[in-house]
């Protein structure tokens, strides 16, 4: 069964409330969030959705979750979140978030990852240099980063990932194409 990692991102944003929708339907792969689950239930309150909780512990889940439920790995905000009220000191939550998403990925733990979206700024405010989920994700693993976006009957990788705009086109070169394409080839 594959078991994927949900990162819930920006405590004031919309990822707790996206892991909650997402908690609604029943998946056919186990799905677990990387969260903090009082977070979790905080915004289920606040949207009027059930959501009941499934401790991980170390193991691999053996079934999905049914609906209006998720698994959880728990990541403990440092301090609490409100919705719009963006508060620096959570910033390391947001990376411990995704550094325990790819980590488990990297051991085998989890078969794949989704990330809700991170405030680049708040985290930068934090003190911590931070440009991207995609580099943040390259240099935990030790890959390189190919963005991809995709939808049916098309998919788009990108030979470059945050850069000004004046600095891609000199990003764009013979080497760095044919490693974005072996990337994606494998």
């Amino acid at each position: 069964m594959t078991t994927l990692a949900l990162t819930a991102g920006e405590p004031a944003g919309i990822g707790p409330e996206l892991c909650v929708r997402i908690a609604q339907q029943a998946w056919p792969a186990a799905v677990i969030a990387v969260a903090d689950p009082d977070l979790l239930r905080q915004r289920a309150d606040l949207l009027g959705l059930p959501l009941a909780l499934i401790p991980t512990g170390s193991g691999r889940p053996e079934r999905p979750a049914p609906a209006g439920s998720l698994y959880i790995h728990e990541v403990s905000l440092a301090t609490p979140s409100q919705p719009g009220c963006l508060d620096s000191t959570n910033a390391p939550y947001v990376l411990e978030t995704l550094a325990c998403a790819i980590d488990g990925c990297v051991d085998g733990r989890f078969d794949g990852m989704a990330t809700a979206p991170v405030h680049k700024g708040i985290i930068n405010e934090a003190g911590i240099p931070f440009t991207g989920h995609t580099e943040f994700l390259a240099e935990r693993s030790g890959g390189h980063p190919v963005m991809m976006l995709a939808c049916p009957g098309l998919r788009v990788a990108l030979a470059t990932t945050h850069l000004a705009l004046r600095e891609v086109a000199a990003a764009i070169t013979p080497a760095r194409l044919e490693k974005v394409l072996r990337v994606l080839i494998h």
